[in-house]
């Protein structure tokens, strides 16, 4: 089915929050729409494609596969985010393979008229190298991670961004659409054993309540005290 973009389609992507609706239609004009399936492949690592993918709906997750098919999570992108802008900048393969985690809603736009946007839109590109930024230094953080913390703390690490993400304004977090014991264990590069334990371990002590219908942490300030009082050492 033939999906309309517009400039009404653009509104709630990110990148484009500070582009007027002229512009904002000018850009639509750039674009295409396709819905994909749940567990349907968008991009695969080492493709040669350079399009750029707008999420409007839905849920995605970026991954990695070593030779041996071992996956590494890197990501899951929700509405509003957008991916591939790696490969239309540097012209190089793609970095990670994509995946609809939901029914999805994507827009797409090639990687050359991503970079005209770049050259004509001063706020896009201020957009984009802040989103790049981010994704610099939560690779920094990742590497000082797996290079300096035990797998325990890896996983408070984990928890403490799962907080961050769902926060709101008490101390006490639900986590939606929660990740499972195997999914958290391929973030942070171990087992699914280790993390089982270490949430019964964080349920027993009455900081946290994992089970399959909500995931709640009862004290984010606590949480992040123990993974600054690791860090910091």
């Amino acid at each position: 089915m033939l999906i309309e973009v517009n400039e009404r389609t653009l509104i709630g992507i990110k990148v484009f929050e500070n582009v007027d609706t002229e512009l904002r239609g000018e850009i639509a004009a750039k674009c295409r729409a396709r819905r994909y399936s749940v567990q349907e492949q968008i991009v695969s690592q080492h493709d040669q494609t350079d399009d750029v993918y707008f999420i409007v709906s839905g849920k995605v997750r970026a991954t990695l596969f070593s030779d041996s098919g071992r996956e590494v999570i890197f990501q899951d992108l929700r509405s509003g985010d957008m991916f591939g802008e790696l490969a239309a900048i540097d012209a190089e393969p793609r970095s990670t393979s994509v995946i609809a985690l939901q029914e999805t809603v994507l827009v797409t736009m090639s990687g050359s008229a991503f970079r005209e946007i770049l050259q004509s839109y001063p706020p896009v590109a201020v957009a984009t190298m802040r989103r790049l930024s981010r994704l610099v230094r939560d690779h920094c953080e990742r590497i000082f991670e797996f290079s300096t913390l035990g797998v325990k703390n890896r996983i408070h690490a984990e928890l403490l961004r799962l907080a961050q993400e769902n926060a709101g304004a008490d101390s006490q977090v639900t986590i939606s659409d929660p990740p499972t014991h195997e999914e958290i264990a391929k973030r942070i590069s171990t087992h699914r054993e280790a993390v089982t334990r270490e949430l019964k371990e964080l349920e027993r002590n009455g900081l946290i309540k994992w089970d399959r219908a909500s995931h709640i942490i009862f004290d984010v300030n606590k949480l992040k005290t123990m993974v600054d009082s690791v860090v910091g050492s």
